[in-house]
């Protein structure tokens, strides 16, 4: 996640049939289907991770409730392994031994997985930093002693030892066996400096100025080789794995060791790619770690987990502009530029001679995102804008077929720095706010429209125009469900809080997307509305439709 975040899904099936069945309820053609589905993931490390074990039940509950699809759960090194505040490491520890760790260190992530598991959703395991000091190499500044260049065999022997317990024939203290986990992330945002450093160094050719190249990339391959080896020798060789899970921005070329890595700049440099996507060489390539002849064959079989990983995973986050709207620098990507970070996992498989993965190409993974809301964050947007926001880039990433989740970051909000004025935005600067709840338990309109997804991609048409209708439906249970379009006229003198069936019929498939047309008649409001088991309706946002019949307005 971004520096101002706290420590904190591969599924394509077609939709067709149950679309089909909707299509002919409603009498209205069918749109151009995408024909794919998302899985919904949220995390939210302080109610799953840092929390009671009641307290973790109940926000299950919730979640479920909420119809999430998977749990993405950071597996902090430091929280699991002993003596962490310790350069030293401690005397006989054997860290590819699941029971060499201290008791009861694993409780809370044996626990999640068994609850969720119970109540139909699944986990995503990132294992990241921080990382235990005596994993670490011992840096002067103490505020990095727990990024600055984790030993990739320590954390080959950590990554085996959290596949070994997890892999479903391992059995607790007490002797109940513990849950497999067949989904993996390997480090969270690598090119940001609160999660791995340096993220630059000093050029080691030396010369004229302080000249620095990148240095945490081939950290980080480094580290995806170390967890690729500890996954496949924990019996995970066929799990889904994740590379990536980067942050959209940096600091461009602003440039030292805390100095965070434009997303783009550090992909192309995990593949030794230069700016214009050739493979380096020579000392340019020594100084970045990388071979000093190009090799496409040695590479791909020195690095397997870039080639062969499930997909790159990555966090889309632009926080308080429209998820459409491009951001600043090229070298960045939010939900508005998903293409350019296709394009380059493309070419940095074409430079190796690698074939996709998939006909799409890439598959890409959206593993966190959000939108910061004010109140409480003065530099957040209205909790309005926010549920408009997250249906419309999900709704983006739904169209782009090589997108395989979408997540949301944080059920509910986070604290306030303590002893900070909580009027200023410097009380909210490094937390985030970013949830579908506010901290004192109420629930935002974000809450409703995760839960019923409503998107509009045109709302002003001429008479006689087809009217896209998007949505989605997320049930706790994972059937079909009904589903209306309703539609209430500007002109309609009656209750203003009234809408009329325009359609009905039924959603189905495991993610409850649908995308429809209908005719466009005159100006109106339209929302999304369906009906649980007990009766009870759920409706998503509104919509103002603008019909332009060539005399002004209806």
């Amino acid at each position: 996640m971004p520096s101002r975040l706290r420590l904190s899904a591969l599924t394509r099936r077609s939709l067709a049939a149950g679309l089909a069945c909707l299509t002919c309820a409603l009498g209205l053609p069918a749109a151009a289907q995408a024909d794919k589905s998302m899985e919904a993931t949220v995390q939210d490390d302080n109610l799953l991770i840092f929390n009671t074990p009641e307290g973790r039940a109940q926000t299950l509950d919730r979640l479920a409730g909420l119809g999430v699809d998977r749990l993405r759960i950071s597996v902090f090194w430091q929280t699991v392994a002993p003596q962490p505040d310790s350069q030293q490491r401690p005397a006989g520890f054997d860290a590819a031994d699941p029971n060499a760790y201290p008791p009861g260190t694993w409780d809370r992530y044996d626990q999640i997985v068994r609850l969720a598991r119970q109540r139909g959703m699944d986990v995503n395991f990132n294992i990241t930093s921080p990382a235990p000091k005596w994993a670490t190499a011992n840096p002067e500044r103490e505020d990095i002693d727990k990024t600055h260049e984790p030993s990739p065999a320590e954390f080959q022997a950590f990554v085996y030892a959290v596949g070994l317990r997890y892999n479903g024939a391992f059995a607790d203290a007490a002797g109940n066996t513990v849950p497999r986990v067949t989904f993996w992330s390997i480090w969270n945002e690598p090119n940001q400096a609160g999660w791995l450093t340096p993220q630059w160094r000093p050029d080691p050719r030396g010369g004229r100025g302080a000249r620095f190249v990148e240095a945490a990339p081939a950290l980080y391959r480094s580290l995806v080789d170390a967890a690729w080896n500890g996954l496949q020798a924990s019996s995970h060789g066929r799990d889904t794995i994740l590379i990536g899970d980067t942050a959209p921005k940096g600091l461009g070329n602003r440039k030292g060791i805390t100095r965070s890595m434009d997303v783009l700049r550090f992909l192309r440099s995990v593949y030794c790619l230069d700016a214009n996507g050739r493979i380096y060489r020579g000392d340019t390539a020594t100084a970045r770690g990388c071979p000093a002849k190009p090799d496409r064959e040695a590479f791909r079989a020195a690095h397997p987990g870039l080639f062969q990983a499930s997909g790159w995973a990555h966090h889309p986050y632009e926080l308080n502009f429209a998820p459409g709207r491009r951001p600043a620098s090229d070298e960045w990507v939010t939900t508005a530029n998903l293409n350019d970070l296709q394009s380059e996992l493309r070419r940095a498989y074409q430079r190796y001679g690698e074939s996709f993965p998939s006909r799409d190409g890439i598959p890409v993974f959206l593993t966190e995102f959000g939108y910061q809301t004010d109140p409480p964050d003065p530099v957040g947007v209205s909790n309005a804008r926010q549920a408009q926001y997250i249906n419309e880039a999900e709704y983006i990433a739904w169209n782009k077929p090589y997108v395989r989740s979408f997540s949301q970051f944080l059920l509910v909000d986070d604290k306030p720095l303590p002893g900070v004025d909580t009027d200023t935005a410097k009380a909210w600067g490094s937390t985030f706010q970013s949830g579908l709840m506010t901290l004192d338990g109420e629930e935002k309109p974000a809450y409703d429209a995760y839960r019923v997804g409503f998107h509009l991609p045109d709302d002003r048409v001429d008479r006689g125009d087809k009217v896209g209708v998007w949505g989605i439906a997320r049930p706790e249970t994972r059937g079909v469900i009904p589903i209306e379009v309703q539609f209430r006229t500007r002109s309609y003198r009656g209750n203003r809080t009234r809408y009329f069936k325009r359609a009905t019929g039924e959603a189905g498939g495991p993610r409850h997307y649908m995308r429809r047309s209908f005719t466009a008649r005159r100006d109106g409001w339209i929302r999304l509305q369906w009906t649980d088991a007990s009766g009870r309706a759920f409706h998503s946002q509104t919509h103002y439709l603008e019909v332009d019949d060539g005399r002004g307005r209806d």
